[in-house]
């Protein structure tokens, strides 16, 4: 697991309380990713299966 710079947990939620999108594979979550972000990585979630996240 990767150190966040404001540490805690990663969550299946945003700020506002919706459900962030959630991927099958690592491979369907990179190809999600615009073109134009920076930092936006997939990680693993036990739940959902892959969410994007910086």
């Amino acid at each position: 697991m990767t150190v966040r710079k404001t540490g805690g947990p990663r969550s299946c939620y945003k700020s506002t309380g919706a459900p962030k999108a959630a991927f099958e594979s690592k491979k369907a979550a990179e190809r999600a990713i615009p073109a134009t972000t920076k930092g936006l990585r997939p990680y693993r979630c036990a739940q959902h299966g892959w969410h994007l996240g910086h």
